[in-house]
């Protein structure tokens, strides 16, 4: 999720904020193609691909052969550069994706209207100085998908860029990967996500502060297990040394969601939300800053153009 505007959300120390000077100071090192892209379209899309991955179906009455291989209780940082987003495979080069059900974004009046669309309850907050006025809602349906491994697809991928891959282990061959990401709510207090435009540094038409909540990511194989795809996907050349390491120290990858913080423009901290283990990331021009936790079923996420000390305010005010 190297993406102007999530970057544009996150920050991490306290301290008197030159947005404006901040803001020009971020565009400017961003290459411009990035710049000029719509982005919260871009964060939808990044999101429907990583449920592809990390997620999961819930497998009441399926057969016994289905068996959860992760399910989100808790979020490590993942410390990725650019180079590390060029190296990553195609996963259409490994096989088939099939989006089951595409997510919807609606616009939605009340906190109870987005609840009624979701069945995911907004959380009321103690809003910190600075931030006013009636928030805004919106509903995110839930996005569903399959994703097919497939040894034949992976070979003649490799054969067309003459490159030599891994063999794709028979335990993984064929293996189908199922999952469901969300439904989510999104609150925000000032400002549109839809309606900021990263090209230009003007602050007032970024959100103060946006709070969302989803339904935790989990997944589900047919056959391979979590350690077998994991191991097999690390393997492959276009993974770099310290990716691959960072992704193998996480302590129980079956219920850890990683959360991608670029190291160029990124940082990351442990904090505790409400007793909850959670991430801090922030951006070092000192724009804002974020804060992700997991805790109930759900991810929850407090940001925006806000120091540190203020956005964890709002998440432990929370309710």
């Amino acid at each position: 999720m190297d993406d102007p505007r999530v970057t544009e959300l996150l920050a991490v120390r306290d301290g008197p904020v030159d947005t404006q000077a901040a803001l020009r100071r971020f565009h400017s090192a961003l290459p411009v193609q990035a710049v000029r892209r719509p982005v919260w379209p871009r964060m939808l899309a990044a999101a429907a691909a990583i449920a592809v991955l990390f997620i999961a179906f819930s497998a009441s009455g399926v057969a016994d052969s289905i068996s959860k291989i992760f399910e989100a209780k808790q979020v490590a940082p993942v410390v990725i550069g650019r180079s590390d987003l060029a190296g990553l495979p195609d996963l259409r080069e490994f096989g088939a994706i099939s989006i089951t059900a595409q997510p919807t974004t609606t616009r939605v009046a009340t906190a109870a209207a987005a609840a009624a669309a979701t069945g995911v309850t907004p959380l009321a907050a103690t809003l910190p100085a600075g931030v006013s006025g009636a928030p805004e809602y919106t509903a995110i349906t839930a996005i569903s998908g399959t994703f097919t491994f497939d040894a034949a697809t992976a070979r003649a991928s490799a054969a067309a860029k003459g490159r030599t891959l891994p063999p794709m282990p028979a335990t993984i061959d064929h293996t189908v990967l199922t999952g469901t990401s969300g439904p989510a709510v999104v609150t925000t207090y000032g400002g549109s996500l839809d309606k900021a435009d990263p090209k230009v540094a003007d602050t007032a038409k970024l959100p103060k502060l946006v709070i969302a909540r989803a339904k935790a990511p989990a997944m589900t194989s047919n056959g391979a297990s979590l350690d077998e795809l994991r191991a097999y996907l690390l393997a492959q050349p276009g993974i770099s040394p310290q990716l691959a390491s960072q992704i193998r120290a996480i302590g129980d990858p079956a219920t850890t969601l990683p959360i991608v913080v670029p190291f160029d423009v990124g940082t990351s901290r442990a904090i505790t939300v409400h007793g909850t283990q959670g991430v801090a990331i922030g951006d070092s021009t000192g724009l804002g800053s974020g804060v992700i936790w997991v805790q109930g079923g759900f991810v929850n996420f407090v940001g925006g153009t806000l120091t540190e000390s203020q956005v964890l305010g709002v998440a432990n005010s929370l309710r």
